[in-house]
């Protein structure tokens, strides 16, 4: 074979493999395609099973569960779901359930004997009225840029697109997850896109979509100030068929009914609030200048005072009982600073521009907190100041 014909079967070799590689890459979906494939799959789910495991590492605190879900989609109104806790760290939780026919919303609480019995949006007014810290150290929900006319979405298409003005999505590689291969996909905020309070505490989401189901098996909170949250799909099976008796719950005979109308919070005097409270109650001597008191709320046993300040913000001062283990899972983040405060050590986080603060410790059984529009200084302030 003369030396031409052997150059030229080389240079065949190479354009061929050359477009191989080409074609492979040309048939990987983008990342709008996964996104936009994820959301038509969701509408095509009528019922499924799931166990998800749950890692939670934050300021609040620090521990892992796995539950067991089942749900039903209804094209009026909300859905059927029954979750059934298997595992968990907090004892409190332990063999926990929830279940809702879509009028209905039961929630048992075996350590405590207790059942909150509610409607599926009284349950969600009672979860929103109990989230007491302000702005970005809490809630991001009401603070989202708007639209103007804000419309949503009418297919997956423009609901990708409007996601990815918020957000840079790229692909960050492949993981196994509940025995499937997925697409690893990270979502960082566009920081001039996003609310400031989201900017201050920061992070990024990862999401795990499986190649084959194009469901998403896995999600992830990181980086931010205020600590990590992963929950990982072990198993699950779609549109199978789930038997309606799991959406229906009995209650124990012997069982306390509470009503989530019953748990509201309780707006106190400064005197009631003294009154009514199973330890000290302390208020500031200090605070800044134009600060004014607006409410006090009795937040299932933690009093919660509100104050806010002549340019709009606002900030919250927690006091409560450590007993119910809300105190005993802070732990030092990495995130946060050590600060010496009232003699003890606390944690406090503070935004990049300094606006916000979140300050946080116990002394005894209690636990303490502030958050809100305050710069650090003007927190330890308040703080020393409580009597």
């Amino acid at each position: 074979m003369n030396r031409k014909r052997i150059l030229w079967i080389f240079i065949g070799i190479v354009i061929f493999a050359a477009a191989l590689v080409s074609g492979f890459v040309l048939m990987q979906p983008s990342v709008e395609d996964i996104l936009v494939q994820t959301i038509e799959t969701a509408k095509t789910v009528e019922n499924g099973h799931a166990v998800v495991a749950i890692d939670v590492d934050s300021i609040e605190k620090n521990g892992r569960s796995k539950i067991e879900v089942w749900a039903r989609r209804s094209e009026e109104g909300p859905g059927a779901f029954r979750m059934e806790v298997l595992e968990s760290d907090e004892a409190k939780a332990q063999d926990a359930v929830m279940v809702s026919d879509g009028e209905t919303l039961w929630a048992y609480s075996p350590s405590e004997n207790k059942v909150f019995v509610g409607t599926p949006g009284e349950a969600k007014t009672f979860m929103e009225e109990v989230e007491f810290m302000p702005g970005g150290f809490h809630s991001y929900k009401d603070d989202m840029p708007e639209d103007g006319e804000h419309q949503h979405p009418e297919t997956p298409e423009e609901a990708v697109q409007k996601l990815l003005e918020y957000f840079n999505v790229s692909k960050a590689g492949s993981e196994t997850v509940a025995g499937e291969t997925t697409h690893e996909l990270r979502m960082e905020p566009i920081p001039e896109k996003m609310p400031a309070e989201y900017t201050a505490v920061g992070g990024i989401i990862n999401l795990w979509i499986g190649q084959e189901s194009s469901m998403p098996l896995a999600m992830e909170y990181t980086g931010g100030s205020m600590g990590e949250f992963r929950a990982t799909v072990i198993e699950f099976e779609i549109n199978a068929g789930v038997d309606e008796t799991l959406f229906t719950f009995e209650v124990p005979a012997d069982a306390e009914v509470v009503t989530f109308a019953d748990l509201e919070p309780q707006s106190l005097t400064l005197e009631e609030a003294s009154e009514s409270a199973e330890f000290e109650f302390l208020t500031p001597a200090e605070t800044p200048a134009g600060a004014t008191l607006v409410d006090i709320l009795d937040v299932r046993g933690a009093l919660v005072q509100r104050y806010t300040l002549p340019n709009g913000g606002s900030f919250t001062i927690a006091q409560g009982s450590s007993a119910d283990g809300s105190a005993d899972t802070r732990t030092p983040s990495s995130e946060g600073q050590s600060v010496d405060v009232r003699g003890t050590s606390g944690q406090l986080f503070e935004s990049e521009d300094g606006s916000q603060v979140l300050l946080t410790w116990t002394e005894g059984d209690l636990y303490y907190i502030i958050a809100g529009d305050l710069t650090s200084e003007q927190a330890l302030i308040i703080a020393e100041s409580l009597q």
